[in-house]
């Protein structure tokens, strides 16, 4: 019953995330009203209300007072949130949404990398080791190598030594998290990526810092360059899969 209950709050507050992120529901003006959203989505009162507060809390939407629930305007959304992220790699703006995350995570990432080689601690480059063993473990797999591939990033940001830094662990977890939703059937498959981690950790380990730097710079660019291929081969693959159902 509570995994009913959890599974239909998720769809709630997904189908009315994707019905603002994707523009339909304009920000400023309110959405449909209660007993409107209730019957198209087939879902009670209590229901809805528990998904507003949680789309509240990801600055979505605000109640206003003899207004109704009102959608926020974008630039107070929670941007960096895993579901905002996602419904925005889902809507008609994917290619801009990933080509931010990358813009970000290249502020981020390779000057964590470069840190990390500096002052790593003996427990950080072991945690960095046995991140990049399990991936290796995980190979194509692309269920099994999102958490250590996760662990992987967010261990390079910790073994800076940098406290505030460790915070921006979380934007690159949710980062990771979306990048491996939006191409999880690449044709390509995650094992390429093994290289590419592999001479960041060497050089993490050689106390290398410009060479870190350079291997987290190539990582990403090679993974953005992945990211948006196996995007567009999404709808010919969906195409094809559809004329062979038609056959």
């Amino acid at each position: 019953m509570l995994k009913q209950r959890q599974s239909l709050h998720t769809y709630v507050v997904r189908e009315i995330g994707k019905h603002i992120v994707s523009g339909k529901w304009p920000h400023g003006r309110p959405i449909p009203g209660d007993a409107a959203l209730c019957a198209t989505l087939g879902v009670s009162r209590t229901a809805l209300r528990e998904a507003l507060r949680v789309l509240a809390t990801k600055g979505l939407v605000e109640a206003r007072q003899k207004v109704g629930t009102v959608v926020r305007p974008r630039e107070e959304w929670n941007s960096l949130d895993f579901d905002v992220l996602t419904w925005r790699v889902e809507s008609d703006e994917a290619d801009k949404v990933i080509t931010e995350l990358y813009e970000l995570r290249q502020l981020i990432e390779p000057h964590a990398a470069a840190l990390a080689a500096s002052n790593a601690t003996r427990r950080d480059l072991t945690w960095l080791q046995r991140a990049y063993d399990d991936m290796v473990l995980a190979g194509d797999d692309g269920e099994k190598v999102l958490d250590p591939d996760v662990r992987f990033h967010r261990g390079i940001i910790a073994a800076t030594g940098n406290t505030l830094f460790v915070s921006l662990g979380l934007i690159v977890a949710a980062a990771l998290e979306v990048n491996f939703v939006a191409i999880k059937d690449s044709p390509r498959g995650h094992a390429w990526a093994l290289p590419l981690h592999k001479a960041i950790l060497d050089a993490v380990l050689a106390r290398d810092p410009k060479e870190a730097r350079v291997a987290m710079q190539r990582l990403l660019s090679s993974s953005e360059k992945d990211m948006h291929t196996a995007r567009s081969a999404q709808p010919r693959r969906r195409r094809s899969a559809h004329a062979r159902s038609s056959t």
